[in-house]
């Protein structure tokens, strides 16, 4: 009689925690809050027939780049409770593939506890958490091309991950130095080439979605790991942390003056920034985050 009375009061004290969770910040899940593209929306730059995941479950839609921002719109009337619209001033970061767009925008993420369409339960619940939501939208037809990444890097000044290069050899600028590389990942990795130019640095590679490309502005630091092993660290997003690393195999020694070029890009640029917006009077101490002092170019 004691264990069966334990095992109930125990049964009883999991469903009041599991309740006071699901309290906690629920939410309805689906409608995006800020959403409401009207019926006449702005002239579509590019669109592309997209499946917008859920986290559970997917929905089928379009999605619109206009002058101004990225629209979303549900193919039915079940997926247009996720309709939206966000203006460049609304949007966070956005990270780019071939076949895949990810909008990460100021709001709440919504983690679905309990889906929509559950046996007896109409409204699907969800617990908020977070200062950014991710809308995550794969490509059914069509690609993301460089024409589109160049529009966006053109008039979207914040954080941009793109594993779609912008630009061809012949409009990519002054080439300052480039390196081949392996790029590490948890598992395995990829080989190509770093090429540091005067307004960007890519890494080139033939495996597909592979590539990369970085604005110096959105470049957080760099760092010499030794002879044969160099970090850069962007802006991109990435959980429990303020960016993303990405670490390269060399297979050839940076110099110090290759090193102390790309430097200066990342840093002088940023005290020039800084210089500019400083009123008369106001100290113009230079420094960086790591400084040249992050170059070792010794053996490892």
């Amino acid at each position: 009689m004691a264990i069966m009375t334990m095992v109930f009061l125990r049964a009883l004290i999991l469903v009041a925690l599991v309740s006071a969770a699901v309290n906690i910040s629920l939410a309805q899940d689906a409608p995006i809050p800020n959403a409401s593209p009207t019926p006449n929306g702005e002239p579509a730059l590019y669109t592309y027939k997209v499946a917008h995941d859920h986290r559970i479950g997917k929905g089928d839609g379009e999605l619109r780049i206009t002058d101004t921002g990225i629209e979303y719109r549900g193919a039915n009337e079940d997926e247009a409770r996720h309709n939206g619209v966000w203006r460049d001033d609304d949007i966070k970061r956005l990270e780019l593939s071939k076949t895949n767009l990810h909008v990460f925008t100021y709001e709440a993420t919504q983690f679905p506890l309990i889906p929509r369409n559950t046996p007896k339960i109409r409204e699907g619940r969800s617990v908020r958490f977070g200062a950014e939501r991710e809308h995550e939208f794969s490509l059914v037809e069509g690609e993301i091309t460089p024409e589109v990444v160049r529009t966006l890097l053109a008039r979207f000044k914040r954080p941009i991950s793109s594993s779609v290069l912008p630009n061809d050899t012949e409009e990519s600028g002054h080439l300052i130095f480039e390196i081949p590389v392996f790029h590490r990942q948890r598992a395995g990795g990829a080989s190509g080439t770093l090429r540091v130019y005067e307004d960007y640095v890519a890494f080139n590679s033939e495996r597909e979605g592979h590539s990369r490309y970085w604005r110096y502005d959105d470049i957080r630091d760099i760092g010499s790991l030794g002879r044969y092993k160099f970090e850069i660290a962007t802006s991109e997003g990435q959980f429990g942390t303020d960016g993303r690393s990405y670490i390269f195999d060399l297979k050839r020694p940076m110099t110090s003056g290759e090193y102390d070029q790309l430097w200066a890009k990342i840093y002088e640029r940023e005290q020039t920034l800084r210089l500019r917006r400083e009123q008369p009077g106001e100290s113009r101490k230079a420094a960086s985050p790591r400084g040249k002092t992050g170059h070792v170019n010794e053996p490892e």
